[in-house]
């Protein structure tokens, strides 16, 4: 390839110079620097490597060679980047250009004939340096959507040892006149024993703008323990809605910096690691929070800082805070240096503990006592519904010796709401009742909900009726009961955990007991499938007539795994026959490095499909076909299809004309695919034109087969056959006629 001549490769310079003095490189596309992405965005199961630069919707347009080099990779791929060319730089970096729809010529006859001689659509190739020299400002390839969504370049820059990095840090400037949006705030007890706002469990809440670039928590947060805190945060660049990842995000407490997290560079042995950073509470980037404390195991560049805070303890790895009232400040900023800044404010504190709830037997008198254990003072208001908690009275207290005393009514079976709130302002929130006489002929029912997937397995339980005390929760049927202590998160609501050292792999049986307010009993038993996952590890079951095995490839600490079936959902298609039951597998992707395998055998045809938005099944493997297991890295609902019809296809259609580096013609012809099964094997497909083979490529996004053809190929009627299977191995073969036009 031949250097540009000197007046254009000078004027091009001085339009990169122009646009940012500071600049070394050339931006690799011509106009306005638009992005969709930035660098560091989350993605599922790693980091967002490059930035992507906006085209319009456009394919074709011509990407420049960023600075000297040498063109030392090529790859087509159906997924991931797409079609990429990767450009060495003189300087030792490489320039990445992924998504593109095409090379320029050289370099799309050559990997044409490449994928010719070896009979495939793909190919990865690399080559030495000097090879194909290219020059600053020549038209390296063109931009398209290949293994995307919607049209774009992907951009991105590694160091000499192939480390992606952040180039808006310091190499590149874009237009950006409005500061990072920040959205919510998530608090994270990292201890058991850890309460914020009178619960065990995380918390969410949100901000409210003071102005432009300002936040803040409206509402003080009550903090007993060991925590660290979470947020949603994004920047738009102002040309569209585009959620972008900020550059960098710090967590300060009292004016100390706490924690900063900078997008700057990461190798690719460290980007599945994203997911000991992201908390997915929600749909969209408002309900993916990223936590603003490290993990043991997180080795990314760009973290800095102990993050936790508590309130007792050794300090070790937290900031351990003094009694009281604390300001909290998030301050994200973007890669052009705008600023936003959100404020909360939290009490951090031991919570009231209360120690006496009863209404004496007979009589009016109602008796508490709670203490502060931070040596604090407890106020107490007591309230009373004698309908079962639809309405309540205050009920007026008064000192008795150590305790408050009150007098309820001598109506029969009345609910006391008891609030004991400390001089911080934190709440501890109970409800009782003290029922006559233990009745018969009643049932109280109960709801028990199981949470798996992190270390200890979680049950909530949910009556139909206020209970007088919380109810007693114990793991039996190993010869002694476990009991674990339970918190009362409402009125008819309740938590309780039980650490994955005291559980079995297999059925754990549980039992919940109780009594309601009127002296009815509760007596509720829960059968859970659990495991505790460990590197290496295999556990089996049956599910209906196929055996199975779970093994965990490689976790980072033991995690608690729950499989349980479910109700059938979701719509199958006419392509797919049911064989198995719907199951459940919830398993936390952040304590898994590498994903689970599940082995079985189910038969020819059979795939393992997961649910997919509620509605759609989505194909995750076919284990007779892909080595005897597939791949489970995502907690959802799963279960076994026999797909039985192969791919149908349509008749050839001709896109509009594209620009690129004119080997190919400037209209590409397709076949449109539906299969509504396994989805489509993409190495599978194969093209044959007037009887001669040629490339054709796979396009999942858009559910066709395209075949490029070259413009040496002179315009005239032609015969297609195409082949193609589903990764069931249902094959399908097409014959059409068409005209090159």
């Amino acid at each position: 390839m031949k250097a540009r001549p000197l007046p254009i490769l000078l004027l091009l310079l001085f339009v990169s110079v122009s646009a940012a003095r500071s600049e070394i490189y050339l931006w690799p596309l011509y106009g306005a620097r638009r992005l969709s992405s930035t660098f560091g965005e989350y993605r599922r199961g790693h980091y967002h490597a490059g930035i992507d630069i906006r085209t319009g919707g456009r394919v074709g347009l011509p990407c420049l060679a960023v600075g000297n080099g040498y063109v030392s990779r090529i790859k087509i791929a159906p997924y991931g980047y797409g079609k990429a060319v990767y450009l060495r730089l003189d300087d030792g970096l490489t320039a990445v250009y992924a998504h593109i729809d095409s090379f320029n010529r050289l370099l799309d006859s050559l990997t044409y004939d490449y994928r010719l001689a070896r009979e495939t659509s793909w190919c990865d190739i690399t080559f030495p340096e000097g090879r194909y020299v290219i020059a600053v400002g020549e038209t390296l390839c063109y931009t398209g959507e290949t293994g995307t969504s919607a049209p774009h370049l992907h951009f991105e820059l590694r160091d000499e040892r192939e480390r992606p990095f952040n180039p808006l840090e310091r190499l590149y400037a874009v237009p950006d006149e409005y500061p990072p949006i920040i959205s919510g705030l998530e608090v994270v007890p990292l201890e058991r024993g850890s309460i914020v706002e009178n619960s065990p469990h995380r918390t969410c809440h949100l901000f409210r703008a003071s102005s432009g670039n300002r936040f803040h928590l409206e509402d003080t947060l009550h903090l007993d323990g060991r925590f660290g805190f979470g947020v949603t945060s994004w920047d738009e660049q102002g040309y569209g809605r585009y959620h972008m990842a900020p550059f960098s995000i710090e967590l300060s407490i009292d004016g100390r910096r706490l924690y900063r997290l900078a997008n700057t560079t990461f190798s690719y042995a460290q980007t599945g690691q994203i997911t000991l950073e992201y908390d997915l509470l929600g749909e969209g980037v408002a309900g993916r929070y990223i936590l603003l404390y490290p993990q043991a195991v997180q080795s990314v560049p760009g973290r800095e800082g102990q993050g936790a805070i508590r309130n007792e303890g050794d300090g070790v790895g937290n900031m351990r805070l003094g009694p009281g009232k604390h300001r909290g400040e998030i301050l994200v900023t973007d890669a052009s240096g705008n600023e936003s800044r959100a404020s909360f404010i939290f009490v951090l504190h031991s919570y009231p503990e209360v120690q006496t709830m009863r209404k004496l037997a007979a009589a009016r008198e109602v008796v508490l006592g709670a203490y502060d254990p931070d040596g604090g003072t407890v106020r107490g208001r007591l309230f009373e519904s004698l309908d079962g908690g639809g309405s309540w009275r205050a009920i007026e207290l008064n000192p008795f010796g150590k305790y408050m005393r009150g007098f309820g009514s001598l109506e029969e079976d009345p609910v006391y709401r008891y609030e004991a709130e400390d001089d911080e302002g934190a709440v501890a929130l109970r409800y009782f009742a003290t029922p006559r006489t233990l009745r018969a002929g009643q049932e109280v029912f109960c709801e028990c909900r199981a949470e798996g997937g992190g270390e200890a397995l979680v049950l909530r339980i949910f009556t139909n009726r206020f209970l007088s005390a919380p109810p007693v929760v114990e793991r039996i049927g190993t010869g002694s009961a476990d009991t674990a202590a339970v918190y009362q998160l409402g009125p008819q609501e309740y938590s309780v955990f039980f650490e994955h050292t005291t559980l079995t792999d297999g059925i754990n049986v549980f039992r919940i007991s109780g009594t309601d307010y009127r002296g009815y009993a509760l007596a509720s038993i829960t059968a859970l499938r659990c495991f505790v996952l460990e590197t290496g590890k295999r556990v089996a079951w049956n599910m209906d007539s196929i055996s199975v095995t779970l093994e965990a490839v490689q976790v980072r600490q033991p995690v608690v795994c729950l499989v349980r079936e479910v109700p059938p959902t979701g719509i199958v298609t006419t392509a797919l026959k049911v064989h198995s039951a719907s199951f459940r597998i919830d398993v936390s992707e952040r304590y898994l490095a590498r994903p689970l395998k599940l082995h079985c055998d189910p038969g020819p045809g059979v795939g393992l499909f997961r649910l997919k938005n509620g509605t759609e099944w989505e194909c995750v493997g076919v284990p007779e076909r892909e080595g005897g297991y597939a791949k489970v890295d995502l907690s959802g609902v799963y279960a076994f299809f026999l797909d039985g019809l192969p791919p149908h296809m349509k008749q050839v259609e001709v896109t509009e004309e594209r620009h690129g580096s004119g080997f190919f013609r400037r209209r590409r012809y397709y076949v449109p695919v539906i299969e509504q099964g396994s989805g489509i094997d993409p190495y599978s497909s194969r093209a044959l034109l007037d009887g001669k083979r040629v490339v054709c490529e796979w396009d999942e996004f858009r559910e066709r087969i395209e075949i490029p053809i070259p413009a040496s190929i002179v315009p005239r009627p032609v015969s297609l056959r195409v082949e193609v299977s589903d990764r069931a191995g249902n094959s399908s073969v097409g014959e059409f006629t068409f005209v090159i036009q």
